[in-house]
């Protein structure tokens, strides 16, 4: 006996049965988009009561009503009736992963992963390309059962044999490089291993926990002691990309991103030009760098700190944020020198010695935002990564654009971060699945200041501008937001696509310069030391 039936039975023996059936939503069209007799039938069943919805939809001759499902055939039965069908919940699809501790990763939740894993859980491009996040630490424990399998392997050398067998200047880097050690053997520390596992943890393998990626490769650096090291950390990582490019991904690595999450305690960047040159080497090349802000409650603009302090473009930097999303005390920021937030307390994640444990600090935040750029560069979105060869830093200021634009507003970082905001995964892998229109219409960018480091007198700002241009202008702006000039732009300066300012007469200190096309701007910073 079928459920409709026995309401049918009940409703028939017990007239005031009917006003408790259990309503089901239809969605109902209508001929000639003319729902009087629809009204009619609603008001002799007594469906035209407070409760029961009726409403038109924004389509024309159809509507969504309630009533209950055993009054369905006569409803179907109306001769205005075209057609119907039943108004069902939908379901909204966060991925979850199988990994029996994801349940501790309140980190994850809080910047919107099982939404962004409905668009991508990582890998590859839409152009096929194997995307690999660097990550350069103190060491790794290389075989933890939930790191192995996504460590970047260079396929191109035969490990062990004292050969540069891919010629790419570096002996037997099979499994990344220890600049100390000039080879692959990395030693085995917490650290790192934490760091790698935020990034890339391999997700849904019914092991521990999963990473903001599931399959991103992670190009191991380790050995780096003092800031020369880390010169050629980067350097190693750089020329992995170059090597890529150069053979159409035969050799070498796609290298997108690279997490540092250690630095030097008041050190400013005036004073370490080669080191914050690096990142805009690195993001010429398309390379994002995530470094971490300090364990310590100071603003790094007043009292240093590398390599925030670093004006690249192509640098962010992250400070620390609880599961309450709020900042900690102890976290480091700067409304001119640290970016955006992430959670950096309460992360579970993959440890030394093949366990697993809480890691806390800037150190765990900044792998957040370094594993959701790799992710961004999986989008099915083919466009989205428009100029990745011709132009491969232009799709790297994309993604930080991004980054920073759909960033969640957060007022513990408001007035003393760059953005105000904490990192929002969800909203950053729609954005970046959605962006697929052209990226050759109308923009603003400032694609580099040359020197940032300013002790010559003047900067060049290379800018791009398409559409109207009639009234592009430039303007230079103190670190407090005072405007100290404003820059016309010449037919000339679009054809060298640059203009020259005049930096002798200003003090030392940092300085904002922004570029307008309309209502779309630009803005990167300099310093004059």
């Amino acid at each position: 006996m079928t459920l409709i039936y026995v309401f049918q039975l009940l409703t028939a023996v017990f007239p005031f049965f009917q006003s408790a059936q259990p309503t089901a939503r239809w969605m109902v069209e209508v001929k000639n988009a003319n729902d009087s007799c629809i009204r009619e039938w609603r008001t002799k069943n007594g469906f035209d009561e407070e409760g029961y919805l009726y409403k038109k939809l924004p389509v024309d001759g159809w509507y969504v009503m309630e009533f209950p499902a055993s009054d369905l055939k006569a409803l179907q039965s109306l001769p205005c009736v075209n057609r119907m069908q039943e108004d069902h919940r939908i379901d909204w699809r966060d991925t979850e992963p199988n990994d029996p501790s994801f349940i501790n990763q309140s980190d994850m939740r809080l910047i919107g992963m099982p939404k962004a894993w409905d668009f991508s859980t990582g890998g590859l491009t839409a152009n096929g390309d194997t995307i690999v996040a660097a990550v350069i630490d103190e060491g790794f424990e290389t075989n933890h059962p939930d790191l192995i399998a996504n460590i970047f392997h260079n396929h191109s050398e035969i490990p062990g044999d004292g050969i540069d067998n891919d010629g790419n200047g570096y002996i037997d880097d099979y499994q990344g490089y220890n600049v100390k050690t000039k080879n692959d053997q990395h030693p085995v520390a917490t650290h790192g291993t934490s760091v790698a596992g935020i990034v890339g943890a391999v997700g849904n393998n019914n092991k521990g926990v999963t990473g903001v990626n599931w399959k991103v490769k992670l190009l191991l650096v380790s050995g780096a002691d003092f800031e020369s090291e880390l010169i050629e950390s980067y350097q190693y990582v750089l020329d992995m990309r170059n090597l890529y490019d150069q053979t159409n991904g035969q050799r070498g690595a796609f290298v997108v991103v690279a997490n540092l999450s250690a630095g030097l305690d008041q050190a400013f960047a005036a004073d370490h030009p080669l080191w914050c040159m690096m990142y805009d080497k690195l993001g010429e090349r398309g390379i994002l760098s995530v470094c971490a802000a300090p364990n310590k409650g100071i603003s790094v603009d007043d009292d240093g700190d590398m390599p925030t302090t670093c004006t690249s473009e192509y640098m962010i930097a992250v400070t620390n944020v609880d599961l309450s999303d709020h900042i900690l005390e102890n976290a480091g920021y700067g409304i001119t020198s640290i970016d955006i937030g992430a959670p950096g307390n309460g992360t579970v994640t993959v440890a030394s010695g093949m366990t697993y444990k809480e890691f806390p600090g800037t150190s765990s935040a900044t792998p957040h935002v370094t594993g959701t750029i790799a992710l961004m560069y999986s989008t099915h979105c083919a466009s989205f990564l428009d100029g990745i060869e011709s132009d491969p830093a232009s799709v790297a200021r994309r993604v930080r654009d991004i980054i920073f634009s759909t960033a969640k507003a957060n007022n513990s970082l408001d007035g003393i971060t760059v953005t105000g905001k904490r990192l929002e995964s969800d909203a950053a892998m729609r954005a970046a699945s959605e962006d697929c229109t052209s990226h050759a219409e109308t923009f603003v960018e400032i694609s580099y200041i040359h020197p940032n480091l300013v002790h010559l007198g003047y900067v060049d700002v290379g800018f791009k501008a398409t559409g109207d241009t009639t009234n592009a202008h430039m303007q230079l702006y103190s670190v407090n937001g005072s405007e100290i000039a404003q820059y016309s732009i010449s037919a000339d300066d679009f054809l060298k696509k640059y203009i020259r300012i005049n930096t002798a007469s200003l003090p030392i200190g940092t300085y904002v310069v922004t570029l307008w096309n309309g209502k779309l701007k630009s803005s990167s910073k300099f310093v004059v030391y």
